[in-house]
């Protein structure tokens, strides 16, 4: 029991603050779907307001039936360097580094075999605790598939191309591109 109350007490606060020190508050995402595959190529934008360095390990979801997933980068764009990582069969998890007072843009780039239905997960932004103060989506597709119908409604579509601008978004549901 004096173990419980010792977590409580003292650990949870600590995580708590160490969530706080890192903010994850917008992205910009390209989709891109063909025949083969569903690829997402992001720039997500994290903040450190602190006056010390934080370290913070992340974990990256996909949908549930990932079998065909090609992560082709994670990298530090602010600071030019590639990130490791571990991948699972539902996620990778790695671990950034910001400076204080600084902001990372992380590009993360990866790919899977097109489904009928075509997942992104946006839900897992709820695990940061606020809202992004910004998001930017695009999809493009080529004229292999037949978009069907998609779960966010775009703000414009230009040639093969549907757009999206969010703000203060605090999605309660993934983005989903269903294809014939």
């Amino acid at each position: 029991m004096i173990r419980y109350i010792y977590l409580l007490l003292f650990i949870t606060p600590l995580y708590l603050n160490a969530q706080n020190s890192l903010q994850f508050f917008g992205e910009k995402i390209d989709f891109s779907i063909d025949q083969k595959r569903f690829s997402v190529n992001g720039i997500y934008y994290f903040s450190n307001n602190t006056g010390k360095a934080t370290r913070k390990s992340i974990l990256f979801p996909f949908p549930q039936d990932s079998d065909s997933l090609t992560v082709k980068r994670i990298y530090n764009l602010t600071y030019k360097e590639s990130i490791d990582y571990q991948k699972s069969d539902d996620a990778v998890a790695f671990q950034i580094i910001v400076l204080p007072g600084d902001t990372v843009k992380l590009n993360i780039a990866y790919s899977l075999n097109t489904e009928k239905e075509n997942v992104y997960i946006l839900e897992s932004t709820k695990t940061w605790g606020q809202e992004l103060k910004w998001a930017d989506y695009s999809l493009t597709f080529d004229h292999s598939v037949q978009i069907d119908s998609l779960s966010l409604k775009p703000d414009s579509i230009a040639h093969e191309v549907f757009y999206w601008t969010k703000k203060n978004f605090y999605p309660n549901e993934n983005f989903k591109v269903w294809i014939k």
